[in-house]
């Protein structure tokens, strides 16, 4: 039951942090922040254990950045 309440905790959160996210409309701080979490999984994640989600730290491609 424990996993279930944690599991349920955890959705919450990603959907507070996504409805946020889409509540930024300048683009340059979106990218920051994007960048910023990144570097955040980067920093409790083992080395070699990236996501395979586009955009992620170990996505092997990355879009280009149209902010530069």
């Amino acid at each position: 039951m424990n996993d279930n309440v944690s599991s349920a905790q955890s959705d919450l959160q990603g959907l507070r942090l996504i409805r946020a996210f889409l509540r930024i409309r300048d683009p340059r701080t979106r990218s920051e922040l994007v960048e910023q979490a990144e570097r955040l999984v980067a920093e409790v994640e083992p080395a070699g254990s990236g996501s395979s989600l586009p955009g992620s730290p170990g996505f092997a491609e990355r879009p280009p950045d149209p902010l530069s």
